[in-house]
């Protein structure tokens, strides 16, 4: 039968075996060490001790029962080790007999209803954690003010477990024992203090389960937007497929690798495509990892991940604006080129296209998104074309075309000579003009911004005709004659007081 001894724990005489004896006393013995150089580390040990006794007198059969080995271990999980303890008891708020206090305002995880708000500043100011609560539910009434402090400190306050509940535990303790016999007041205040405890505990265990269920809602949300976006991306971006994108949406899809072709040398392509994709993919996964972190709940030691994903992200953005500031030089002056030409003046001029996109032998085409303008890149001449723009205007004078074309450069003299070489060309035959679809830039020049505006400027009673096809080229003006494109195609129309009218059919 294994030998029991009996001990003195703050006061109170235990029957414990041998061996828990020889482990209770180790553990003692360290923290003893620990507390040595501690300022109040004898009254601390004090406390440690009353704590331990309490714990085993909650043992039902405490009086006649021997503590075990595997008590005392559990004791010692529960209680922390000697050095947690040393640690914690040098951070808490503590009063030596020097009357010197030392307090530092915290969170109290280990008496916590929501967040150990509450409990925390019960532990700095020594008032009930009971009355604490009721003040932050009574000022949440007045504006939400209560809910709006409550969230800030449980933001800003440290959260301490061990420490404060063996602070607060040690403090009802020792109340206990030193309530003087018949205080009823007391008595009763306690009571009262323990049913809004018990009020604030059932709220608060609802509260924390409706907060986790929204929690764990926005995660997922997390989750699936991040993923689709992810997705959305790359199929966009390197596959350029819109089988997941609205109708709607299909026009304005923005395709990188073939945009940055059209502005940078191939090498260039490949790095603007690399860090973009790197500057929007990686918060977006950032989004799915902290999403699935809500869902599932769960902590990690995820610091250096985080901080590397950071700082892999903060150089991306960086050498992208490098290299997209170098490239934008290039755009920062602009030019233009204006050419006038008589147009023939006749009872009915006919606007029709001449030489189309469909003709050119292109490999790749860029749709700017939201506008109706495109570029398309031949691999065999390394030529740029693009498609101009066609608007219609009033006169007072005789009716001509201005064709003005526009271009970026590091100069302006550089970018009118840019603009000069853009190559644009229609014809006027009888009472016909003939407009290309597409204009062209020097062979082996990058787009710099480079666009064409043609204008037909029409005075009064003039009649004008527009093929269908024109209207792929022709763009609404609501500061011109109030012509919409789409309307224009297959029809005559005349100038009066500078608006255009549609007439009747005619044959032509």
């Amino acid at each position: 039968m294994e030998k029991s001894i009996k001990i003195n724990i703050a006061g109170i005489v235990f029957q414990i075996n041998e061996d828990a004896y020889e482990l209770l006393r180790d553990y003692l013995q360290s923290i003893t060490a620990k507390l040595r150089n501690v300022e109040g580390g004898s009254e601390m040990m004090d406390d440690i001790e009353s704590r331990i006794a309490e714990i085993f007198q909650s043992k039902p059969s405490w009086q006649t029962a021997v503590i075990s080995k595997e008590e005392v271990e559990e004791l010692i999980s529960t209680m922390g080790s000697p050095e947690e303890i040393a640690g914690d008891f040098e951070s808490e708020s503590y009063e030596s007999f020097s009357g010197r206090k030392q307090k530092k305002l915290y969170r109290n995880t280990n008496n916590s209803i929501i967040g150990g708000v509450c409990s925390g500043v019960a532990d700095y100011t020594g008032i009930e954690a009971v009355w604490i609560r009721l003040a932050f539910v009574l000022f949440t009434l007045v504006y939400f003010s209560g809910a709006v402090v409550y969230a800030v400190l449980w933001i800003a306050l440290p959260g301490i477990s061990y420490a404060a509940g063996r602070s607060e535990k040690r403090t009802a303790g020792a109340a206990s024992r030193q309530r003087p016999a018949g205080s009823g007041a007391t008595e009763r205040g306690a009571a009262v203090g323990n049913a809004f405890n018990e009020i604030f505990s059932a709220f608060g265990k609802v509260f924390i389960i409706i907060f986790r269920i929204v929690i764990a809602i926005i995660g997922v949300a997390f989750i699936l937007t991040g993923f689709s976006a992810i997705f959305s991306f790359v199929l966009v971006t390197f596959f350029q497929s819109t089988a997941f994108t609205p109708g709607f949406m299909s026009d304005s899809i923005f395709y990188l690798p073939d945009f940055f072709a059209f502005l940078v040398s191939p090498p260039m392509t490949v790095w603007l495509t690399i860090l973009t994709s790197i500057v929007i993919i990686l918060p977006l996964l950032a989004l799915i990892y902290w999403g699935i972190r809500m869902v599932f709940q769960f902590r990690a030691r995820d610091l250096a991940l985080n901080l590397s994903m950071l700082i892999i992200w903060v150089v991306s953005c960086t050498s992208l604006a490098i290299l997209l500031f170098t490239q934008g030089i290039s755009f920062s002056d602009s030019g233009r080129s204006i050419n006038e030409t008589p147009l023939p003046v006749a009872d009915t001029l006919y606007v029709r296209l001449d030489n189309k996109v469909s003709s050119l032998d292109y490999d790749r085409d860029f749709h700017f998104p939201m506008e109706d303008y495109d570029l398309y890149f031949s691999e065999e001449n390394k030529t740029i074309y693009g498609t101009p723009e066609l608007y219609i205007y009033h006169t007072d004078e005789e009716p001509f075309v201005k064709v003005t074309k526009y271009s970026n450069s590091r100069s302006r003299a550089d970018a009118r000579r840019k603009a000069e070489d853009i190559n644009y060309y229609f014809v006027t035959a009888g009472n016909a003009i003939l407009l290309d679809e597409y204009f062209s830039l020097p062979e082996r020049e990058r787009w710099s911004g480079s666009f064409v505006k043609v204008r037909l400027y029409i005075p009064d009673g003039y009649t004008i005709y527009f093929d269908e096809d024109v209207e792929d080229i022709m763009h609404d003006d609501y500061f011109g004659c109030g012509l919409y494109s789409w309307e224009a195609g297959d029809k005559y129309w005349t100038m009066e007081n500078g608006k255009l009218k549609q007439l009747k059919q005619l044959n032509n």
